[in-house]
């Protein structure tokens, strides 16, 4: 089987971009199933390849920073061998092997539901300290699963989570949605020409 690499394809001034599960979005339009992330205002593109056999990875930093010194980060990976897989199974499993790099790391469900048709499930991770870096993090990771690929989008924080971040975190998240274009019910956004 042939090796797939994250497709980002930015697709207008606003900083939207879709990372589709069969290789096939590009700047002209969407094929298939695509997740489409919007970029933070200020944020960059850190690094992106392949995160295991089957899995793609983009990391996203604030402008200035790097993917080993980050004050915020979103984290966007691509399960292709996870089709139609349940999104809070994944999570449990990050939640359950938490513990053996971060002591007293906890998970929990934030919500479950669909969105779209998809469904979703929204998740909070705290480390109270990272033996690696010597800080706190926490992060947000919503999972979507598509019928091509279960779909990963974390916003993290290197400190324990500001409060006045929630709010502006949960909106971003909210924005991150999987669209399919063999599926009346799940349109892809139009999208002009730059």
């Amino acid at each position: 089987m042939p090796t797939r690499r994250l497709n980002v394809a930015a697709l207008c001034m606003a900083g939207l971009i879709s990372l589709a599960a069969t290789a096939a979005a590009s700047a002209a339009g969407f094929q298939d199933e695509n997740l489409i992330v919007p970029i933070p205002q200020g944020f960059q593109l850190g690094d992106q390849g392949q995160s295991g056999p089957g899995s793609d990875i983009a990391e996203y930093i604030p402008t200035g920073q790097t993917v080993n010194a980050w004050s915020r980060m979103v984290t966007v990976q691509v399960f292709h061998n996870l089709k139609a897989f349940d999104p809070d199974r994944f999570a449990e499993t990050i939640r359950d092997r938490g513990p053996a790099s971060c002591p007293g790391e906890q998970g929990v469900l934030v919500k479950h539901g669909q969105e779209h048709g998809y469904t979703v499930a929204l998740w909070l991770f705290t480390c109270p300290l990272n033996p690696q870096t010597g800080k706190p993090e926490t992060f947000y990771d919503k999972l979507i699963s598509g019928a091509d690929a279960l779909y990963s989008v974390q916003y993290s924080f290197r400190s324990m989570l500001p409060r006045d971040a929630i709010s502006p975190t949960m909106a971003y998240l909210d924005s991150v949605s999987v669209c399919d274009t063999r599926l009346p019910d799940r349109p892809c956004p139009t999208v002009s020409a730059p």
